[in-house]
């Protein structure tokens, strides 16, 4: 377990990410992966000046992440919390690992090592039970409090600007849950076209990995084959206009080509 300072009076208002690390039981796993993976966390998540600054905590416990920031006047706004994660994200497909979580908002307290709370049940129930997939959902109940409390958004804006700064970040899936949408987020982050499509590459790759390493339909293959889908639909998206540019992305999308996948060919069609 790790822990960035020792107390938190509470219990306090609070944003609460909970995340799962998906891909560390694959096999072979790169030399000093999972110290990577620590540092990616550390620079992200756990960095020396959003523990002083926000009154921040990140414990790590194998697999799992918990991330507490305290709302408090010029605090960490979620926009800041949500970048954090879909750069976190971003990072981790480099060693051809995926984050599932939520971001919630709800009270939380920490004594010692210990935190608990609704806070924390409630993040940690979102991650397990609905996230679902490798995607890191946002409570509509985090997206609520933003339009009123003033604690919730950057010192110069409005709730209308800091919900738009947050929607640049987030997409709405098919089940109706705003999720960081990091492939596309990305895309303002970066310097280069070509480092950006360093990145889709490697996010191609990890797809075709994960489906490669499935035979049948259950629970861990519908999390790649959601993968699938995600990457290729942003595939589209940014095929049609990326920062006024037209790009050719055919080549970064996955065929359905796979036993779990089917595309209908386009000469399928109902005549009479």
């Amino acid at each position: 377990m790790r822990l960035l300072k020792k107390s938190l009076r509470g219990p306090r208002p609070c944003v609460v990410t909970a995340l799962d690390l998906l891909g560390f039981d694959d096999s072979p796993m790169p030399e000093g992966r999972v110290r990577r993976v620590v540092a990616f966390l550390d620079r992200h998540l756990g960095d020396v000046e959003s523990a002083r600054r926000y009154d921040c905590r990140l414990w790590v416990i194998d697999r799992q992440v918990l991330h507490v920031a305290p709302i408090q006047r010029a605090g960490m706004p979620p926009f800041h919390a949500a970048l954090r994660v879909a750069h976190l994200q971003a990072d981790l497909i480099s060693l051809g690992a995926l984050v599932r979580g939520a971001i919630t908002f709800e009270d939380v307290t920490v004594e010692g090592d210990l935190a608990f709370g609704p806070g924390i049940s409630r993040a940690r129930r979102l991650c397990d039970e609905v996230a679902d997939v490798p995607r890191v959902i946002i409570d509509a109940r985090l997206l609520q409090e933003v339009e009123w409390n003033p604690d919730l958004r950057a010192a110069q804006h409005t709730a209308a600007d800091e919900l738009g700064f947050l929607r640049e970040l987030l997409s709405l899936d098919a089940d109706g849950l705003w999720f960081i949408d990091y492939l596309w987020a990305l895309r303002s982050e970066v310097r280069t076209t070509s480092t950006y499509e360093d990145f889709l590459q490697d996010h191609q790759r990890v797809v075709t990995q994960k489906l490669d390493g499935v035979t049948a339909l259950d629970r861990r293959s519908h999390a790649w084959t959601w993968l699938w889908s995600y990457h290729n639909s942003t595939m589209k998206r940014l095929a049609r206009d990326w920062q006024g540019e037209k790009l050719d992305l055919a080549h970064l999308s996955n065929p359905a080509t796979r036993s779990l996948l089917y595309r209908f060919p386009s000469s399928a069609k109902a005549h009479g």
